[in-house]
């Protein structure tokens, strides 16, 4: 009985043993064809769109022998062969996309920061002094520069960039030269531009690369010179993309502190309360206000005359001989008119006597 019984436990230990096997070899083997057919999955898409780009590049060739080499290559693509040129260089090209998620995993943020900050100040050039010890030892620059000073108040306005990482502890140390600052920070998010100047970069040196192969390929002149042109604007629009990438890339590495420092001073307005004036301010304001008064319009004349001096020197050049000419000849007509009026006056004269001897006969 004790053997039988040892017997029947070992039969079915076995049993289990062999049960669990055939799971673990079930399991294993859908495995495998799960991932026999993903892969298949991703061969298919992957040729799916080389196909489709090979017969987009086939409809925009330019001439006819370029269409014809695209399309062997489309054709070459569908078979599955490699079509090989005399040179021995490979004439086919298999890009494999890189995956988003790919590319998000460990990007970081792209942020800009820009702050505003106005700083008034009880002495302005010992402000000024600890500013420009500050902004060196934090490593940042001053961009751009700007003073003034009015009757009112004397400052200056500053454009600071600094790196990015020296940027909080910037904005600490400006807190200490001025406590009553005011600050306005902004922060622009330009990470889904990047990343998509990045796709747009990627794609157009797919095309590049596509386009020299193609000039490689080419044996006419009207082909070389139709593929060079749209190499061109290719790259034309890289240089664009790289730029902007640049520009931004700079941007995020240092950021931007506007500044406006300003001290109030002691001088009074020019237009004040007239009542919170003494009589001795007050008649002195008036008296400069009469001095300038005269100064303006002794100013005025000097420039109208300044203004007028070709005109009257051109007037007296016409006028003076037409001034002169006249003369003479009103005093030639009074001449005239005398020696008339001498001649009618002797005339009257032996008139009278002739009368007179009538009347006495």
């Amino acid at each position: 009985m004790g053997v039988k019984k040892w017997g029947q436990k070992v039969s079915l230990l076995l049993a289990v043993c062999m049960l669990i096997s055939s799971l673990v070899a079930g399991c294993s083997s859908s495995k495998n064809d799960a991932a026999s057919s993903s892969e298949q999955k991703m061969s298919s898409s992957s040729g799916a769109m080389a196909k489709e780009e090979l017969r987009a590049e086939s409809q925009k060739a330019a001439t006819p022998a370029a269409q014809t080499q695209a399309a062997s290559d489309l054709k070459a693509a569908e078979s599955g062969t490699a079509q090989t040129p005399a040179d021995g260089k490979d004439a086919t090209m298999t890009v494999m996309p890189a995956l988003g998620s790919d590319e998000a995993a460990g990007f970081n943020r792209k942020l800009i920061y820009r702050a505003n900050l106005v700083m008034p100040v009880d002495d302005y050039g010992k402000a000024q002094t600890a500013l420009r010890d500050l902004v060196t030892l934090s490593g940042a620059y001053i961009l751009q520069f700007s003073e003034n000073a009015n009757t009112g108040e004397r400052g200056g306005t500053y454009t600071i960039k600094v790196a990015a990482n020296g940027f909080v502890s910037l904005l600490d140390g400006l807190e200490k030269l001025s406590p009553s600052l005011q600050r306005n920070v902004q922060g622009q998010d330009v990470t889904e531009e990047y990343v998509d100047l990045s796709s747009r970069l990627k794609a157009k040196q797919l095309v590049e690369t596509r386009l020299l192969g193609f000039m490689e390929k080419a044996s006419k002149t009207d082909d070389l010179l139709a593929f060079s042109n749209e190499l061109s604007k290719v790259q034309e629009a890289i240089e664009q993309i790289k730029g902007r990438m640049r520009y931004l890339d700079q941007n995020v590495a240092y950021s931007t502190i506007e500044i406006r420092m300003y001290q109030q001073t002691d001088k009074k307005p020019f237009l004040s309360d007239p009542s919170k004036l003494s009589l001795n301010d007050r008649i002195q304001k008036a008296w400069n206000s009469s001095l300038n008064v005269l100064v303006a319009v002794l100013q005025g004349i000097l420039v109208f005359l300044a203004a007028a001096f070709p005109i009257l020197v051109i007037a007296l050049l016409i006028g003076i001989p037409i001034w002169v000419y006249r003369r003479k000849r009103n005093k030639q007509l009074a001449a005239m008119r005398n020696q008339l009026k001498e001649q009618n006056a002797s005339l009257n004269s032996l008139e009278d006597e002739k009368q007179g001897t009538i009347d006495a006969e």
